[in-house]
């Protein structure tokens, strides 16, 4: 029988990215399945290794892992794995990785071939436009997190990584508010450019505000709309507050008593 924390941490294969590619009319036709096998992925150990051969990506069905790349100057963990989600897209493209994938806690990962994707791609449109829409996606990730760690400061880059995982937690049908954190501080100051001691911090600060729980591996949403408010712009909130203001004095409050 498979414990809780297992049972929280999987997804159907209705909503694994992959689902598309397997359940695809050629498949349905009689074409063999892109995925080759399951496996099981012990904590702490790789599902590719950088410099290995890019020919294989990976649907995580259970556990979660992070993607990391080190450039010399330290490892920048580039994106939290779910269950659901895909590494290794890259394989693709022919050589190497330039990154590697670890598991951050027991995985289950269907490995994939990419000639096995692509042997697909001539019988469906579909499934070729569906690699296509998850390139793109990972594209536009990685995007959106060089302009959080290029434009917001400490606070609001945390705030940020919360509300994600609050909205991906979501999207796979889980509480957006009660949720697993399986990563350790120092791995999401990897990913924000934060110290460990930075983050913490922080995540101390909005529990002490009453914002957040920390349960053990856990975090427990309480204030979303706090967090959200961190993220808005300070020129956006000093018009909000001179609006404030000016519709208090035309009520004839005085604003510092409104």
């Amino acid at each position: 029988m498979e414990s809780r924390a297992e049972a929280r941490n999987q997804v159907a294969c209705a909503t694994c990215v992959m689902n598309p590619l397997c359940n695809s009319r050629a498949v349905a036709g009689g074409a063999p399945s892109p995925v080759e096998c399951r496996k099981r992925i012990p904590a702490g150990e790789r599902l590719y290794a950088a410099g290995s051969t890019r020919d294989t990506f990976y649907a995580l069905r259970a556990g979660t892992a992070q993607v990391a790349i080190d450039d010399g100057h330290g490892p920048h963990v580039v994106r939290f794995l779910l269950p659901g989600d895909a590494a290794g897209l890259d394989a693709f493209a022919p050589g190497k990785h330039r990154n590697e994938a670890r598991a951050l806690e027991d995985c289950e990962v269907c490995v994939i071939p990419a000639y096995r994707a692509e042997v697909l791609g001539p019988y469906s449109e579909s499934t070729c436009a569906h690699l296509r829409s998850l390139l793109s996606e990972e594209l536009a990730d990685a995007e959106t997190h060089a302009v959080t760690l290029a434009r917001l400061t400490a606070p609001q880059r945390v705030a940020a990584f919360l509300l994600d995982l609050s909205r991906r937690w979501g999207e796979r049908g889980f509480s957006v508010t009660h949720f697993r954190l399986p990563m350790g501080r120092k791995a999401i100051g990897q990913h924000l450019a934060l110290t460990t001691e930075t983050v913490s911090r922080n995540l101390s600060e909005f529990q002490a505000r009453g914002w957040i729980e920390l349960p053990w591996r856990e975090v427990k949403i309480v204030a979303p709309e706090k967090l959200r408010a961190l993220l808005v712009p300070a020129s956006t909130r000093r018009e909000a507050h001179e609006k404030d203001g000016e519709r208090a004095r035309d009520h004839g409050v005085n604003p510092a008593e409104a």
